[in-house]
């Protein structure tokens, strides 16, 4: 009989964490059932704004970086 809980107690803990996996995958999909998603329109325009900072930062800093080589470049020829 201590044989049998024994083993029992081993299959519990081997079978625990698959199961505590399970439950959470469950949960994460309740929760992506609850969220409100973006329409197509919105998923567009949002696209389109993150795409214009992306390049306005980048030349922005491009400029930045021109800049700095040229000031760096005159104050070491000096």
């Amino acid at each position: 009989m201590a044989r049998s809980a024994s083993r029992s107690g081993i299959l519990q803990k081997l079978v625990q964490p698959f199961v505590n996996i399970w439950e959470f995958l469950q949960d994460v999909h309740h929760e992506l059932e609850r969220v409100i998603w973006p329409n197509h329109e919105d998923t567009w325009t949002f696209t389109l704004i993150v795409l214009i900072t992306i390049t306005i930062v980048g030349f922005w800093m491009g400029a930045l970086d021109w800049i700095f080589a040229h000031l760096i470049a005159a104050l070491m020829s000096l």
